[in-house]
């Protein structure tokens, strides 16, 4: 068996240096290119890795956090019915007991056996209030869950959307690595 060392000594006194280096670049291509060491913490294979770990990782993240956001609506269109179920009902209750109990002469109204002023707007407003009182209370809680509601989604909405910037930033990141790489290889 021959040395290796010998077998090149032999090739260069034979075709000379600079042939068997072109002969070498022609059979080895860019796998023999030796990457500059500052790429290595752009291109390591760890630093690689790592990036396709933070990529399936954000990916991950932005569902989740996509069905959090959808979840934070999930009983909204019910309170949204019940509200305006709530306000027609309070319209009706109101309505039907300024027909059913008001006295002739328009000053006073009778609801369940009690007489109530009715003579200028603050005592109307009043009458309507007690007439709609349980009603009323029902919507004001309603109301307040969709408040509530409104704000769960907000904070949900931001968390995805902190979420999708970050994947981004991710993205850019392989993105320079994959250009990189394309470079190294000899590529454009």
């Amino acid at each position: 068996m021959t040395d290796p060392k010998q077998a090149v000594s032999d090739l260069v006194q034979t075709y000379g240096a600079e042939k068997v280096k072109a002969a070498a670049d022609a059979l080895l291509g860019t796998a023999a290119r030796q990457i500059p060491a500052e790429h290595f913490r752009v291109i390591a294979p760890a630093i690689l890795a790592d990036t396709v770990q933070q990529l399936d990782a954000s990916v991950d993240d932005i569902l989740k956090l996509g069905d959090k956001r959808e979840a934070a609506y999930a009983n909204k269109g019910e309170l949204l019915r019940e509200k305006y179920q709530l306000e027609n009902k309070i319209q009706l209750e109101e309505s039907q007991a300024i027909m059913e109990g008001l006295a002739a002469d328009g000053k006073t109204v009778k609801w369940n056996d009690v007489v109530y002023p009715f003579s200028n707007d603050l005592t109307r407003d009043a009458f309507r209030r007690t007439v709609s009182s349980e009603s009323r209370k029902r919507l004001a809680e309603v109301e307040g869950e969709l408040a509530a509601l409104e704000v769960q989604a907000s904070i949900a909405r931001d968390a995805w959307e902190k979420a999708v910037q970050a994947s981004e930033s991710i993205r850019s990141k392989a993105h320079v690595q994959a250009r990189l790489l394309h470079y190294l290889a000899g590529g454009n």
